[in-house]
């Protein structure tokens, strides 16, 4: 469509309007595009995939490409991948897939590794937590008897507590929490675990352990978040009739006779059906104009406490290379390092530190250096940095806290045909890029149902 010369357009009965083309965004024009249902993205950004894409920043890297923050995927993550085939992408191509093994350090020389069999699931954790190196004997057997417990119990809880609070029941030392829990809580919630909901860290747990020993394996994007994933998602939807109209900011939608109005900074759309794929405080004031009961269930809630994520990327000569792609990290600011080697960005580190704190206080440089003298003391050959850049991200996520899951909405609303996309919606799932694209596949399978009746 040409901007220039239209101020109006209107869609016929089967097209829809997304506000919104992040992952959750294009996830759901995928899956309606897969279906031969056209659909139009408005994006208020000059590019698309929201806060999971590629950036090129002024004298870094020669103009190559780093992620906007880094990502970690896991073998548990089927809504992803199941996407790559519906966009006829390869899975080989796209990333590298390593069973499961952790290695924390500790600048005082303390280490926890844990790595997973070739046994089916769930054994294969029991025997990673039996022979995890660090761990006392007492220690390990009380992980293990924790595990048993919780899937015996089918990783559900009668009432929802803390992670804090959970480990603690379950007897887990100080250590194994500080050394092994508490990262994978902050990689996988970035809420620190006084915080963090118990019923939605096993949710996690139960999708990586307790089905195929796959399901627990690592995956690393081989390519930049946009190359991965959002320029193959807007390719597979123009091909299939849809378009995407970037820098269109929506000021607000009306809604008469079961048509949506929607009016952005110098344009109309019209649409039958309406998906706003925006984060939770764009979408409040976007609906704040049609009620307070425009959400289900009628305990939802769009007032989310967020959390930020900080990704440190640090250049070091082309020759550098850590033992393994991903290294944990504890008594530590630095949380998670992954070599970006495997992106052939050689010599590149990129160290994830989720969650508030003193980091965010400091210079960029300062935080550099304390992220580098971190990783030398536990990475003894490791030489001076070249270059560094620092991107935070202050609402990288909302805050998975205790009873989350009482506040979530679910994709459809009171109004018909709005849904709402997104991974502060009800995936039972933290603010992950699972939790995103599950979401948007969510809303897109109930709007193809409202289609076919």
């Amino acid at each position: 469509m040409n901007t220039k010369q239209h101020n109006n357009y209107k869609s016929s009965h089967n097209e829809v309007i997304i506000v919104g083309a992040g992952w959750s965004g294009l996830a759901c024009g995928v899956t309606l595009a897969a279906q031969d249902i056209k659909v139009h993205l408005l994006e208020s950004a000059p590019q698309a995939g929201g806060r999971a894409r590629a950036v090129q920043l002024k004298n870094f890297l020669k103009g190559q490409s780093i992620d906007n923050g880094q990502h970690i995927m896991l073998g548990a993550y089927h809504a992803i991948l199941n996407l790559f085939k519906t966009m006829g992408l390869n899975e080989a191509d796209l990333v590298t897939r390593q069973p499961l093994a952790l290695t924390l350090l500790s600048p005082n020389n303390s280490s926890v590794v844990l790595k997973t069999p070739s046994l089916p699931a769930p054994l294969h954790l029991v025997f990673a937590l039996l022979s995890a190196q660090g761990l006392t004997f007492r220690e390990r057997s009380s992980a293990i008897i924790m595990s048993l417990k919780l899937a015996l119990k089918g990783y559900k809880l009668a009432q929802d507590i803390s992670v804090k609070d959970l480990l603690q029941q379950h007897k887990q030392s100080s250590k194994t929490i500080q050394s092994l829990w508490q990262p994978l809580c902050l990689a996988t919630m970035n809420t620190p675990i006084e915080k963090a909901s118990a019923q939605v860290f096993l949710n996690v747990l139960k999708d990586s352990f307790n089905y195929k020993r796959s399901d627990s394996d690592c995956l690393f994007l081989t390519r930049d978040l946009s190359q991965a994933f959002t320029l193959p998602a807007i390719k597979f939807i123009i091909e299939h009739g849809g378009q995407i109209h970037c820098k269109q900011k929506i000021i607000q939608f009306d809604s008469l006779n079961q048509q949506f109005t929607i009016h952005s900074n110098d344009l109309s759309y019209q649409s039958q059906t309406l998906v706003l794929a925006t984060p939770p405080h764009i979408t409040k004031k976007l609906i704040s104009r049609h009620g307070n009961a425009v959400l289900k269930p009628p305990t939802a809630s769009l007032d989310y406490y967020y959390e930020p994520i900080c990704t440190i990327y640090l250049q070091y000569p082309p020759e550098t290379q850590t033992k393994t792609i991903m290294t944990g990290f504890f008594n530590t600011t630095s949380q998670w390092a992954i070599d970006r080697s495997v992106c052939q960005q050689a010599g590149l580190i990129a160290v994830v530190i989720s969650g508030s704190g003193n980091h965010t206080k400091i210079s960029h440089k300062q935080l550099a250096e304390k992220v580098h003298h971190e990783l030398s003391s536990c990475l003894p050959d490791l030489p001076q940095w070249l270059d560094y850049r620092v991107i935070i991200e202050k609402r990288a996520t909302f805050s998975c806290r205790v009873n989350i899951e009482q506040q979530r909405p679910y994709n459809n609303t009171q109004i018909p045909n709005l849904f709402l996309a997104g991974d502060y919606t009800n995936t039972h799932y933290p603010a992950t890029l699972e939790g995103a694209v599950r979401s948007g596949i969510n809303a897109a399978q109930q709007i193809i149902l409202s289609h076919a009746q």
